[in-house]
């Protein structure tokens, strides 16, 4: 039991480092409104969702960075708040934040 925990929180160290990573590669801040507060609040929108091949915290799983880093560069950072905005219809993405 001592060494799955150990390897839980490993894991989960690992991931949160990568996360933390992509999040600083893109900008640190959202992309619309700048918000840069929470890291927790900032969200990796795919601009081709069929581009897209996994979510960075999908299934819980740890993947190197270079995966991490190929994955993201298709993502534009937005705060949770806009996020939901562009789902929804209300905000679009400006062609400056696409490319």
């Amino acid at each position: 039991a001592q060494r799955a925990d150990y390897i839980k929180r490993a894991v989960a160290k690992r991931r949160k480092a990568i996360r933390e990573r992509a999040v600083q590669f893109l900008g640190g801040r959202c992309q619309l409104c700048g918000y840069r507060r929470l890291m927790g609040a900032l969200d990796f929108h795919h601009r081709d969702p069929k581009k897209k091949k996994f979510g960075i915290s999908q299934d819980g799983c740890t993947r190197s960075w270079e995966r991490v880093k190929a994955e993201v560069s298709q993502c534009v950072l937005v705060c949770a708040n806009c996020h939901r905005e562009i789902h929804a219809g209300v905000s679009q993405l400006q062609s400056a934040t696409m490319e």
